[in-house]
């Protein structure tokens, strides 16, 4: 695709590499035409920005569903692109080859909440949301939970919420 359009391929951050490079053997297990291994023209990393038309993508590297997961945050918009790191009252999973809980954790605590709660998110699964939004616990996954496994914080209005959990 590269070379019949003339454009470069981003890719993540390159600690995702691997999972690039079995492209053809993903492509078989799931019985499709088998397609090559890639390498980007360009890996991102935390800090770039990718321009799309008028529109800036500021990268964030939100490791844990996989080592390299990128997140991209439109600021003017207030709009993040999560992938499957978050979903609307659920994290993503972390149960892949290499995928990290404690780094997914992480990542959405110290990389997407401090964004702020009215910043809206597509994930990669299901509707958009707010970081912001008010899930109660009542989930009984939630209420099973060792401590420590939800993510209750509090909203900017100072409301107590428990996005994250399970």
């Amino acid at each position: 695709m590269a070379e019949h359009y003339q454009v470069p391929i981003y890719g993540p951050d390159k600690e995702d590499a691997f999972w690039l490079e079995g492209l053809p053997a993903q492509s078989r297990m799931f019985g499709l035409d088998e397609c090559a291994a890639l390498t980007p023209t360009k890996w991102l990393e935390e800090g770039d920005k990718v321009q799309v038309g008028e529109m800036s993508l500021n990268v964030l590297h939100c490791p844990g569903h996989t080592p390299g997961h990128i997140v991209f945050i439109n600021e003017q918009a207030r709009l993040a692109l999560v992938g499957d790191v978050l979903f609307n009252g659920g994290v993503g999973r972390s149960d892949f080859p290499r995928g990290d809980h404690q780094a997914l954790i992480a990542s959405i605590r110290n990389k997407l909440l401090p964004q702020g709660d009215d910043m809206a998110f597509i994930p990669g699964h299901g509707p958009m949301s707010t970081f912001g939004m008010n899930v109660k616990p009542t989930r009984s996954c939630a209420k099973s939970q060792p401590s420590g496994r939800a993510l209750p914080y509090k909203t900017t209005k100072g409301r107590i919420c428990a996005p994250f959990q399970c």
